[in-house]
């Protein structure tokens, strides 16, 4: 990927033994923009944004930037994710319901541990002093998650993270569970499912 240039102009008297084809080129130069900075123009992609935590400085780096946020950025951030977890929940309620055989009174999230995205354990209170666990995984972003559930635990349980200790809940019922299809003669070409 890299072409070299006859050897005349290899080398500059000025750079000394840099050779000229690998100083940075006229499209990537230093220009000034609005506001006094400059910025380096890139005629590639825009690289993202990356954080890799690999070293114990790196990981004490992280750790003061997560406190150095105010209370107010903590705080909100909680509400997002306690939203998320709660909208998750919320997807998975009826089923729920139906593998408990009884509709549930309440159906607030009070914990919850994981990413969110790919795998998350959350505590949900359904009536009283009753709580439901779910352990949800799901193997890429994107996909549907597998959910099994943990019925019949307290304020106290703690969540765990070993998927033994959860049942298999049901997957989504179809069209025929919540119709009469006693009439129908063919399943095959129905239109309703």
């Amino acid at each position: 990927w890299l072409k070299r240039r006859p050897s005349s102009t290899a080398t500059s008297g000025r750079r000394g033994s840099v050779p000229s084809w690998f100083r940075r080129s006229p499209s990537r130069r230093a220009r000034p923009i609005p506001g006094g900075m400059s910025r380096t123009e890139q005629t590639g992609p825009m690289r993202s944004v990356t954080e890799y935590i690999r070293t114990p400085h790196q990981q004490a780096a992280a750790h003061l930037e997560k406190h150095s946020q105010t209370r107010q950025q903590q705080a909100a951030k909680k509400f997002f994710r306690q939203a998320e977890a709660q909208g998750i929940a919320d997807m998975f309620r009826q089923r729920v319901e139906k593998a408990l055989q009884e509709e549930c009174e309440e159906w607030t999230v009070t914990a919850y541990e994981g990413d969110l995205v790919r795998k998350g354990l959350l505590k949900v209170h359904v009536s009283g002093g009753d709580f439901v666990h779910l352990h949800l995984q799901r193997p890429i972003r994107g996909e549907s998650w597998i959910c099994r559930y943990a019925p019949w635990k307290t304020d106290e349980d703690v969540l765990e993270d070993i998927e033994e200790e959860y049942e298999a809940l049901p997957e989504r019922g179809r069209c025929g569970d919540r119709m009469d299809l006693s009439g129908c003669t063919t399943l095959e070409g129905c239109a309703v499912m």
